[in-house]
């Protein structure tokens, strides 16, 4: 078993990569909310602002999220890979570790209760008490929230020369919190979660295979 265990390759370079986007997604969402606040004072007062610039700090920040978010989802499927090849009981495979973030309604429910797990089969039930699950999932369906409010009510509202209205930017600032709320939350839990991997993997790794007791003797 432990042979079996050691050939899946361990986590921590995505680990790595991972912390490292999202800490970019993260900095990028709390940089949004005082220019959407400064963009919101000058709509106020003028009626007029750079459309423009909202438009290309905004794709920005969807551009380091959805980084951030393939790399999470290849450092959980490494990690799944190396618990179950442990013997841990997810009730899940890899791949389908990936799926149910792009599965609507199960995407709701799933991933939280998979990360969880995740962190009980790693570390036990006390470990995943200490991790901050539910604010990282309460920030992450509240920025949906908001997503989906905007998107289907706000905005429906109009906009003047592509000009965003002043609702859809307080939405905008609430969203861009949320997200930073998000991301440094993950981060403490893939940080913690592949240190406990880390430790799992280092003790199998220090274990010397184990001499026949012939073959001791005839040494």
């Amino acid at each position: 078993m432990r042979l079996s265990v050691l050939a899946v390759p361990d986590s921590r370079a995505r680990a790595r990569w991972t912390l490292r986007l999202l800490e970019v997604a993260a900095g990028v969402s709390l940089l949004k909310v005082p220019l959407f606040f400064w963009v919101f004072i000058a709509l106020e007062e003028s009626g007029r602002v750079p459309g423009p610039l909202v438009d290309g700090v905004t794709y920005l920040s969807l551009l380091f999220a959805l980084a951030a978010q393939v790399g999470f989802l290849m450092w959980v499927h490494r990690v799944v890979r190396q618990l179950k090849a442990q013997g841990a009981d997810l009730e899940t495979t890899p791949a389908m570790a990936v799926w149910m973030w792009l599965i609507p309604l199960l995407n709701w429910v799933k991933p939280y209760q998979l990360m969880k797990d995740i962190a009980e089969k790693a570390g036990g039930a006390h470990f995943a008490a200490s991790l901050p699950l539910s604010l990282w999932w309460g920030a992450n369906l509240l920025a949906r929230v908001l997503e989906q409010v905007d998107q289907r009510v706000v905005r429906k509202m109009g906009t003047v020369e592509g000009v965003p209205s002043s609702a859809s930017l307080v939405f905008a600032i609430f969203m861009s919190l949320c997200s930073a709320g998000t991301a440094l939350a993950c981060v403490q839990i893939v940080k913690a979660l592949q240190a406990r991997m880390d430790q799992r993997r280092e003790g199998l790794e220090g274990v010397d295979t184990p001499i026949a007791e012939d073959e001791a003797t005839a040494a």
